[in-house]
C-alpha cells in the first residue's frame, strides 16, 4: 500500500505515459480482490449505507454504459474511482500507516514542477503570468495536484524550515502562476481550513471551530450557487462581467462554459421522463465542464439524488471520527473535489478523486471501528 500511495501522485504526473494509469487500475482490482478473498472476507459483513449508494451509482452507471453503447473511457475512469472507496474502506489502517509515502511523493512532483518551471522561464518566476500545466495536461491539473501536495505536507510532513518553506511560498506560487482561476480561490480556502484545525489544537475549542467551519463551508456553498445561477437564466450581465474580469476568474472562459452548460441542459429538458430520471447520455459527445451539470446529464435526477446521499452519508461519518486530523483532511478532500467539480468534471479525472474517495472509504471504516471500541470498553 505505501508504494502504491507513493506512486499514485508521481503517475498523475506523467500522465502523458497511459499505460501507468492502466497499470495503476489493474493494481487496485487486485488489492481489492486479494483483501476480500483472502484476508478480510469479513469486511462482507460490514456493509453500510454509504457502500449501498456507491454500488447504486455504479449499477446505474453500468446500466447507462449499456444503454447508450458509448463513454467507455469515461465509464471505466468513474467505475476506477468507485473502486478507490472501496479501497479505502478496506485498507483504511493501512493507509494511516502509509501517511510518509503521501508527504515523499508530495514533495518530488512539487520541486519536479518548481525544476520544470525553472527550466522553461528561468529564475524571473514573478514574471510569468500564465505557466501553463508544466508536466501536467492543463494548468487546472497543476494547480490541482499541488494544493493535494501542500495539503498532505502540511498535515502529515514533519516540521521543518523545508516544510514550511514548501506551503508557504512554493506551493502557493505554483498555483498563483498556473492561471488557475478557480484552484486559487480553493487554495485559500485550503489555508483557511488548515487555520481553524490548528487554533483547534491550540485553543482546543471543539465546537466553536466546527460552527466556524460550518460558516466557512455554507459561504463556499452559496458561491457555488451563484455562479451556477446563469446557467439557469437568472443572470446580471454586468455584476458577472465585475466578478468574472479578474485576475482569478475569466469572463470569457466562463461564458463558453455557461454556453455548454445551457446546451446540456437543453437536452435533458428535451428528453423525455426516463432521461430525466436516469440520464440522457453517458456525455462522451459533448463538453461539460462541470462535475454537476455531467451527473444531472448522465444520471438524471436519480444520480443527483444519490450523489447527495453519499456526500450527506460520507460527511455523517465524518463527523463521528474521533482524530481530528482525519476529520479536517477529508473535510479538505470534499472542499477540493466538490470546488474544482464547479468548473472541471472532476469524477473524471483520476487524478482529482481517487485520493477524496480512497479518504472517503477510510473514514466511514474509520467511523466503524470507532463505534465498536466504544461498545467494547
Amino acid at each position: 500500500m505505501a508504494l502504491f500511495l507513493f506512486l499514485k501522485q508521481i503517475v498523475d504526473m506523467l500522465y502523458q505515459y497511459r499505460i501507468l494509469d492502466y497499470i495503476m487500475v489493474i493494481w487496485v482490482v487486485l488489492l481489492l480482490l486479494y483483501q476480500v478473498a483472502l484476508v478480510r472476507p469479513d469486511i462482507r459483513k460490514s456493509v453500510t449505507w454509504a457502500d449501498g449508494i456507491v454500488i447504486l451509482l455504479g449499477l446505474l452507471l453500468t446500466v447507462n454504459f449499456i444503454r447508450f453503447q458509448s463513454g467507455y473511457q469515461i465509464y471505466f475512469k468513474v467505475m476506477s474511482v468507485f473502486l478507490m472507496y472501496f479501497v479505502g474502506r478496506i485498507y483504511y489502517d493501512r493507509i494511516r500507516e502509509c501517511y510518509g509515502a503521501l508527504v515523499a511523493s508530495s514533495y518530488i512532483i512539487v520541486y519536479t514542477s518548481l525544476a520544470e518551471r525553472i527550466h522553461r522561464f528561468g529564475f524571473a518566476l514573478g514574471t510569468v503570468r500564465d505557466a501553463g500545466g508544466g508536466f501536467y495536461f492543463y494548468d487546472t491539473d497543476l494547480a490541482f495536484a499541488m494544493i493535494l501536495a501542500m495539503v498532505f505536507i502540511a498535515m502529515f510532513g514533519k516540521n521543518s524550515v523545508l516544510k514550511l518553506v514548501t506551503i508557504f511560498v512554493v506551493c502557493p506560487y505554483m498555483v498563483l502562476y498556473s492561471d488557475a482561476g478557480i484552484q486559487v480561490m480553493l487554495m485559500f480556502a485550503v489555508y483557511v481550513i488548515i487555520a481553524i484545525y490548528v487554533m483547534e489544537l491550540i485553543f482546543r475549542k471543539k465546537k466553536l471551530f466546527n460552527y466556524l467551519l460550518t460558516f466557512i463551508i455554507l459561504g463556499l456553498i452559496a458561491v457555488v450557487v451563484f455562479i451556477y445561477l446563469p446557467a439557469f437564466g437568472i443572470e446580471n450581465m454586468k455584476l458577472l462581467g465585475r466578478i468574472f474580469n479578474g485576475r482569478f476568474l475569466d469572463n470569457a472562459n466562463m461564458n463558453v462554459r455557461y454556453a455548454a452548460w445551457k446546451t446540456a441542459l437543453a437536452e435533458i429538458a428535451k428528453s423525455g421522463l426516463t432521461g430525466k430520471l436516469f440520464g440522457v447520455g453517458m456525455g462522451a459527445e459533448i463538453t461539460i465542464e462541470s462535475l454537476y451539470i455531467k451527473i444531472y446529464y448522465a444520471l438524471g435526477y436519480v444520480g443527483l439524488l444519490l450523489t447527495a446521499m453519499l456526500l450527506i452519508t460520507v460527511m455523517y461519518y465524518v463527523t463521528r471520527v474521533e482524530d481530528r486530523k482525519t476529520f479536517y483532511l477529508m473535510v479538505i478532500m470534499a472542499v477540493v473535489l466538490l470546488g474544482t467539480g464547479v468548473t472541471v468534471n472532476s469524477m473524471e479525472s483520476t487524478q482529482m478523486s481517487w485520493f477524496p474517495l480512497l479518504f472517503a472509504g477510510m473514514v466511514v471504516s474509520s467511523a466503524q471501528e470507532t463505534v465498536k471500541d466504544k461498545l467494547s470498553i
